[in-house]
């Protein structure tokens, strides 16, 4: 069983970066390279998130995809990485709270808030 914290560190956290890179790629039009560098990982991490290599790509939830792209949107426009972890934050909080932390990893504890 992992805890809470396990699950948002090495499964939550990524999906949602890997998301918000997609969105800011895919959607925005933006380069990898920017996306990287506004989310503080490498190129390659970036590259691993569009082919799907690095994280799980969706969950299947339309309001979750919607808040996704609301806050690469945010992210974008930007400098300030305060706004980037507060977005980042938010969302995990949204996937956490929503139960969908049970799609991303088999024997997530459900015991903690």
């Amino acid at each position: 069983m992992k805890t809470p914290c396990e699950v948002s560190m090495w499964y939550v956290v990524p999906y949602i970066r890997s998301r918000v890179a997609q969105s800011i790629v895919n959607d925005l039009g933006l380069k990898q390279a920017f996306a990287a560098r506004k989310l503080g990982v490498t190129d390659a991490a970036v590259s691993q998130y569009l082919s799907g290599k690095r994280a799980k790509s969706d969950l299947g939830e339309e309001w979750l995809e919607s808040e996704i792209k609301n806050a690469a949107r945010l992210i974008v426009e930007t400098d300030d990485e305060e706004v980037i972890t507060i977005e980042i934050c938010r969302v995990c909080k949204m996937v956490q709270d929503s139960k969908l932390v049970d799609k991303l990893v088999e024997g997530a504890c459900t015991r903690c808030p």
